[in-house]
């Protein structure tokens, strides 16, 4: 499954005033065992109930039954509008485990309500041949509802005896304005579980569906994210990724001064995944002056070229977690085509600089006294992105009980969307 590499962090390789000891890292993963023992315990809660979605045979069942009911239509694009983890899960889903080059489903994401991309994409759209998914759990926020009324304008005017065909809905099992348009309007609706807020929900209808219907392996999904809570919940201490991950971020922010966290995979593929954990590391943790790592993501080698300098010798209050892929499924190798200057690229597969890359790069940041730790990817499959999504929630439930915060809210983003919504109003 995933490898931890944590050496780059520890104060025998980084110095005391930027570095932990393994000895305190080890017996501070210890004290919070318990922490894991906690989240799962609370699994049934509010929140902690992303435990159970990889169990979600329901949920599985229903998915692949909708979906072999829609092959008759013959969808060519499937476009889902939403906001939030409603989106960013699925994106990243689909950057890592769809060919954009290859002939298939179209997965296009409306998660902004920018005018001109907006009118870009709807107006270029073969409408006959396109599906829209409209998440919502309320039915009421701004952005894909307005985009959702677009939508059925556009649908009811051109198709008006059948339009409810193109419209599909993840929504409120129970209430809320969505699930009574769809009833009203006879459109399918999915549920979203009550307890799952939208950064948590990939792994629900809300990313399964989508993903499905662009021809996703949503099985190995929810395989890969079941084994790793299993490895999580085997594992003790310093031995459990996601207790060790939280403890190590949490000592470099707050007693390392390590307070932005760069997550920087070295594979295009897993560049999306960044956007997805920035939301679940900002919308989680940042409830109060004292909690809260700034999130950023880059990419390798890309960013090597835009950020490195910055990390390298600008403030030392970084930590930088690196994603390496072991096995590519493609692995272009160069001849002996380059001049004699650059002859040492010359019989080198492309895996074998990429990978020259990102430890020349964790090398010299822990050189220069930057805390780094890298996550071995074995291959970029749906059970792996599974196991990163897991990993990933996991960890960041342990971080919020480390600050003392709820990671399950957002305040600060429902007082902004009561403001604006008065603005509209009035």
């Amino acid at each position: 499954m995933l490898n931890l590499q944590t050496k780059n962090i520890l104060s025998e390789n980084i110095g005391t005033l930027h570095g932990i000891s393994e000895l305190r890292l080890k017996r501070f993963s210890e004290k919070h065992q318990k922490l894991v023992e906690t989240t799962f315990a609370s699994k049934n809660q509010a929140g902690y109930h992303f435990l159970n979605l990889p169990d979600a045979k329901v949920t599985l069942t229903n998915i692949k039954n909708y979906v072999k009911n829609q092959e008759k239509m013959g969808w060519k694009h499937i476009v889902l509008i939403g906001i939030g983890g409603s989106a960013l899960g699925p994106i990243a889903v689909r950057d890592a485990l769809i060919n954009p080059y290859e002939k298939g489903v179209k997965l296009h994401v409306l998660d902004n309500i920018d005018p001109t991309r907006t009118a870009e994409l709807l107006g270029h759209l073969p409408l006959k041949k396109t599906l829209f998914v409209v998440i919502s759990k309320s039915g009421t926020t701004t952005e894909p509802m307005l985009l959702y009324g677009l939508v059925e304008e556009k649908l009811q005017k051109k198709f008006p005896k059948n339009y409810q065909q193109h419209l599909v809905f993840v929504t409120d099992p129970h209430s809320g304005l969505l699930k009574a348009i769809g009833e009203k309007e006879g459109i399918t609706c999915f549920s979203i579980p009550p307890k799952i807020g939208g950064r948590f929900s990939v792994l629900t209808n809300a990313g399964l569906l989508p993903c499905a219907l662009a021809g996703v392996d949503i099985n190995g999904l929810l395989q890969g994210a079941r084994q790793m809570r299993e490895a999580i919940k085997r594992a003790k201490g310093y031995g459990n990724p996601a207790l060790k991950l939280a403890c190590i971020q949490y000592l470099l922010d707050r007693k390392k001064n390590k307070s932005m966290t760069v997550l920087m995979p070295y594979s295009h593929h897993l560049f999306r995944m960044g956007d997805w954990y920035r939301q679940l590391l900002a919308e989680s943790i940042g409830k109060s002056r004292w909690a809260g790592p700034t999130p950023i993501n880059a990419l390798g080698t890309t960013d090597q070229h835009s950020q490195l300098q910055l990390y390298n010798e600008g403030p030392n209050n970084k930590f930088l977690i690196f994603m390496r892929v072991l096995s590519h499924a493609h692995d272009p190798e160069l001849g002996e085509t380059l001049p004699e200057a650059m002859n040492y690229l010359n019989g080198k597969k492309m895996s074998q600089v990429i990978d020259a890359a990102l430890s020349g790069t964790a090398q010299a940041l822990t050189k220069n006294k930057r805390p780094n730790v890298t996550i071995e990817v074995p291959k970029v499959d749906a059970k792996h992105i599974g196991a990163l999504f897991m990993l990933f929630e996991f960890q960041i439930a342990l971080l919020g009980m480390l600050y003392k915060v709820n990671a399950f809210d957002q305040p600060g983003v429902e007082e902004s969307k009561k403001i604006t919504k008065a603005l509209l109003v009035n």
